[in-house]
């Protein structure tokens, strides 16, 4: 009577087993890339995986913000060659469009500098030339007024000449600003190894 009732118990235990396998099981295996994360979806009661991405197949793709500037000048040395050579910086920094304003504002500064120059350098002249005489207070007048008419337009000169000097190391700076915060705010997945996720949805 104690071999029958050990036997059943035996038996009753390995039907126990079975059965909680069986429950515990899913119907259809769940592959897993390494690393990345998992999606399972239930169809028809039955539970289905899917492979959502693998972060080391987006890491890949991804570049770091220091190899973005790698291959580019610092913008200090942007700015040191643009004051030997003014537009190398707009030309440099893919922003030639500018070329023209500027060139053309230091074009028309430097030419009204010439001009004013020259006027104030002849009535200077006529004024030294007689200083009694019945014009000369006239060209007294007119050698200060265009004095300071050629000393404003060096003044816009060097201002414009100092702006383009600046705008072409402002924009070596913020060359890949946009690429490189697209590529922080993109980033979805941590550097290290992530834990497997599931993830289930049901449809009726």
């Amino acid at each position: 009577m104690s071999d029958c009732r050990a036997s059943f118990r035996r038996v009753s235990w390995a039907v126990c087993m079975t059965v909680c396998l069986c429950i515990g099981l899913p119907g259809h295996p769940l592959e897993a890339a390494t690393g990345g994360m998992l999606s399972s979806k239930a169809d028809s009661g039955t539970v289905r995986e899917a492979l959502i991405a693998s972060p080391d197949s987006t890491a890949s793709d991804q570049k770091e913000p220091s190899d973005l500037r790698s291959r580019r000048l610092p913008p200090g040395r942007v700015a040191l060659i643009s004051a030997a050579l003014p537009g190398y910086g707009q030309i440099y920094n893919h922003a030639a469009w500018k070329l023209p304003i500027y060139y053309g504002l230091m074009g028309y500064f430097a030419v009204n500098a010439v001009n004013y120059n020259g006027k104030y350098l002849d009535y200077r002249n006529q004024y030294r030339m007689d200083p009694n005489a019945a014009g000369a207070a006239a060209a007294a007048v007119n050698r200060d007024d265009y004095r300071k008419r050629r000393n404003t337009q060096v003044v816009w000169l060097c201002i414009s000449y100092m702006a383009g000097i600046l705008d072409a190391y402002v924009d070596a700076h913020l060359f890949d600003f946009d690429r490189i915060t697209d590529e922080k705010v993109g980033a979805t997945y941590p550097q290290g190894p992530a834990a497997p996720i599931l993830s289930v949805s049901m449809k009726f």
